[in-house]
């Protein structure tokens, strides 16, 4: 089956507020985030293809959980690439984006291409970019979505190890430029390998993107069928620590007939409302790229006021090493600056950064001096970024109408505030001209005479 997209979704306004919002986070927000190394806390800078890129859809799972075979059902792709067995075969992060004609492109070089975002990944190293691939393919779906296939999550140190790089940290760099994120899993395996945890784990701040599948659930009958489902959800429940798991979808996404068909209309309405997810994610493009620079923003904002905090506590003079004493007190004791910055500036607990990962990246920072003394004039930038520059690109695809309480520009029954003066205080209307101050003059005599 291979999903058609409606070329139409990403429409010129769209473009116009994507346009826009670069803009703005290249004239206002990017200056900032190299002057306080944003990048050196937390993720690197955003560039142009990032912004500007199709929606991607990141696919991540153990092993055999066909991850390969539903990027194959979405496309209608049957490409030799796609290596697809019963056992660990794709050992290779693989993006799969639309181009005229079929071609492979490794990771050195999809890292050189300005059309494609994926230049950020070369800080990886070259372990992982010889494990990356730019498949290009000529599918109608992909002209509007980008897919990221990853390799099958397995179990034990030594696979870990045997990667050559960091398989938890690129996931998470490759869900925070996702639009959705599939967790795969096979109904005959529900064991989630520690790997596979800490990878859901590391991805929690992108869990409003998160989906869950529950792939060949067609070889399972009805009644155990459910059984299979609470006890995933369970699982899930205790990794996430939350009382409600993502959206999950359970069928079988290939194109073979189901081989029990007892919950068929089940299995059938999930893979329409999984396409369906899938068609309407151009639509919303511009608005995910928007909630991304402004979330971007205020984490931007509690950076440069941890910067200042930090900055301000370093003594004015550093003789026989006592700058750096107080840079290490100061790391140690974070908790109390975290506090104060809390107080000062009204951040809420959840604004802050994590404690044990901004202080594992404050000790390889080599000098607090380079902090900025005072943030006043950025975070004012940041201000009118957020409240002033933002709102009017939202206003033109937010969709929300406005109240009926609100002020009407044209409408009939516009009333001025001066209507509802009291009778005789503004000189017109119903009361006489002039006679608002005689009672105003009258008011003030008689005061005047109580004080004498």
């Amino acid at each position: 089956m291979a999903v058609v997209a409606d070329n139409g979704l990403t429409d010129g306004m769209s473009r116009t507020v994507v346009q826009n919002l670069k803009t703005l986070y290249m004239d206002l927000l990017r200056p900032i985030e190299l002057e306080s190394s944003f990048g050196h806390f937390n993720d690197a800078v955003l560039t142009v293809s990032e912004l500007e890129a199709r929606p991607q859809v990141l696919l991540i799972g153990q092993y055999s959980t066909g991850k390969t075979s539903l990027i194959k059902w979405v496309t209608g792709i049957n490409s030799a690439f796609f290596d697809i067995r019963p056992r660990p075969s794709t050992d290779k992060f693989m993006a799969v984006v639309h181009g005229d004609e079929e071609k492979v492109i490794n990771g050195d070089a999809a890292t050189c291409l300005p059309k494609l975002p994926y230049s950020g990944l070369s800080r990886f190293g070259s372990s992982f970019l010889s494990k990356f691939q730019v498949l290009v393919e000529d599918a109608d779906i992909l002209k509007q979505i980008t897919f990221m296939d990853t390799p099958g999550v397995l179990s034990g140190d030594k696979q870990r190890i045997s990667r050559g790089y960091d398989f938890m940290k690129v996931c998470r760099w490759l869900a925070s430029r996702s639009d959705l994120i599939l967790l795969l899993f096979d109904a005959h395996k529900l064991d989630i390998s520690d790997e596979f945890k800490e990878v859901i784990e590391s991805i929690k701040g992108d869990g409003d993107k998160c989906r869950c599948v529950l792939n060949k659930a067609d070889e399972i009958d009805g009644e155990n069928l459910v059984k299979v489902y609470g006890a995933l959800m369970w699982n899930l429940g205790k990794i996430l620590q939350t009382p409600e798991v993502a959206r999950m979808y359970v069928g079988s996404f290939w194109d073979e007939d189901y081989k029990c068909k007892d919950l068929e209309r089940l299995l059938n309405q999930d893979r329409k409302d999984l396409v369906q997810e899938l068609k309407d994610l151009p639509r919303n493009v511009c608005v995910r790229r928007v909630n991304e620079v402004v979330a971007r923003a205020r984490a931007v904002k509690v950076h440069l006021a941890l910067c200042c905090a930090l900055r301000a506590r370093l003594p004015s003079l550093g003789w026989c090493g006592r700058r750096q004493r107080r840079q290490r007190w100061l790391t140690e004791h974070l908790p109390e600056v975290y506090a104060e910055v809390m107080k000062e500036y009204e951040f809420a607990a959840g604004d802050m950064p994590a404690l044990e990962h901004f202080k594992e990246r404050l000790r390889g920072f080599k000098d607090f001096r380079s902090f900025q003394r005072s943030c006043r004039s950025q975070q004012e930038t940041l201000n009118k970024l957020i409240h002033h520059e933002i709102p009017r690109l939202m206003a033109l695809v937010g969709g929300v109408s406005a109240s009926d309480l609100g002020h009407k520009a044209n409408g009939t029954c516009a009333i001025s505030s001066h209507d509802f003066a009291p009778e005789g205080l503004n000189g017109k209307g119903r009361g006489e001209p002039g006679r608002g101050w005689c009672c105003w003059l009258l008011v003030i005599l008689l005061l005047v005479a109580d004080q004498v």
